[in-house]
């Protein structure tokens, strides 16, 4: 896999936690507007940095996913109803840290 995986994963992350939490199964006990800058907000604070394959953007992205996993987790064992987003997010998850490795491997520029 290579960086381009990151950079669709997060697109692909961004996109299923609006259909998530905006339309398919909104919170009941607070605002989904509220939810939904939390939940994506961070994701679109980095999504510049991975898209330009920048190293540090990156990894503050994998840091931030690191929330979303647990809580997928969390949520895919808690729920019947939505395990199968929160299967798919961690699967998009474990793909973006794979993409991560990648960038790794690279040769330093210069």
């Amino acid at each position: 896999m290579s960086v381009t995986w990151c950079r669709w994963s997060l697109l692909a992350l961004i996109a299923l936690q609006a259909v998530w939490f905006g339309w398919l199964y909104p919170p009941s006990a607070l605002p989904p507007t509220f939810v939904l800058l939390v939940m994506v907000g961070p994701l679109l604070l980095v999504f510049w940095g991975v898209w330009n394959n920048r190293t540090r953007a990156m990894v503050i992205g994998g840091f931030i996913l690191l929330f979303h996993f647990s809580l997928a987790v969390s949520e895919a064992y808690a729920s019947s109803q939505t395990r199968w987003l929160a299967i798919f997010q961690i699967v998009l998850i474990c793909v973006y840290f794979t993409g991560l490795l990648a960038v790794r491997r690279q040769k330093p520029r210069g």
